[in-house]
């Protein structure tokens, strides 16, 4: 999931549970989880308080081997789990090799998670697709954070940005509809949704003004800081992190803010 060049560029809640609140209003929903508070500042995003300023937090796939999930619970607040990927040459949609094995293993570690999805959908209706293939998926293991689109483009041998989502030639708008069609069928069964993006994929073709109010802002940025004019949740602040408890040389690093940054 890690983005490795510049490119051009949830928990589900119960129905009744989805609070519209209103303006200056706070109403919150604790989740099956201990400590993590889901709340709704009026119709802004929904914040998640995992009792301090700034949650640690890896993202995890098949490309990360076998995990020690018992001494993983002791690294971090919170874990994203692939569930899958769609092809970036044949568009074909795959399950991630190790995603029931790490969805039934964080459920049973007790480790807070969420789920995304590598998307490379061109179309809104592929979104959809995508969105319906990782409700299927999840429905049993029941994530408590947010279910993600991860909206990047692949990378060559040369370095180059390549696949059949960047020889689409997506304008802003159109990238943008087609987040927002995964995002509102993932909330319409009761998820939270999120979108994982560069900060250069933020400032270019992303409107996140345009998405659900309650969805989830990840930013990957290896600065010192992050460089989006977007607000934002969460920081992929490194894809060179290291863990005993994970078979694979490198990690994705992540932070989760209690209150939304200002881009």
């Amino acid at each position: 999931m890690a983005l490795k060049a510049k490119s051009k560029k949830t928990g589900k809640i119960n129905k009744k549970s989805k609070i519209i609140a209103g303006v200056c209003v706070l109403l919150a929903v604790v989740l099956g989880v201990t400590g993590i508070l889901l709340s709704f500042y009026g119709n802004e995003t929904a914040c998640y308080d995992f009792g301090k300023d700034r949650a640690r937090g890896y993202d995890l796939s098949e490309h990360n081997g076998k995990i020690d999930w018992q001494a993983l619970k002791d690294e971090v607040d919170f874990v994203f789990i692939r569930v899958g990927y769609r092809g970036y040459g044949t568009g074909k949609i795959c399950t991630d090799k190790c995603a029931k094995d790490n969805l039934k293993n964080a459920q049973k570690a007790g480790i807070p998670f969420g789920v995304y999805f590598y998307s490379q959908a061109v179309d809104e209706k592929e979104a959809e697709e995508e969105a319906r293939f990782v409700i299927k998926t999840v429905a049993m293991y029941k994530p408590n954070l947010p279910v993600v689109i991860d909206y990047e483009y692949p990378i060559d041998e040369n370095g180059d940005n390549t696949g059949r989502m960047w020889e689409a030639s997506l304008s802003k708008a159109e990238c943008t509809k087609t987040i927002k069609a995964f995002c509102e069928k993932i909330e319409k069964f009761g998820y939270i949704s999120g979108v994982y993006a560069s900060s250069y994929l933020y400032d270019n073709d992303i409107n996140t003004k345009k998405l659900p109010k309650s969805t989830v802002v990840w930013v990957a940025d290896y600065n010192e800081s992050v460089s989006t004019s977007s607000p934002y949740h969460i920081w992929q602040y490194s894809r060179t992190g290291k863990s005993d408890s994970i078979e694979s040389k490198y990690v994705d690093l992540n932070y989760w803010y209690s209150k939304k940054q200002k881009g």
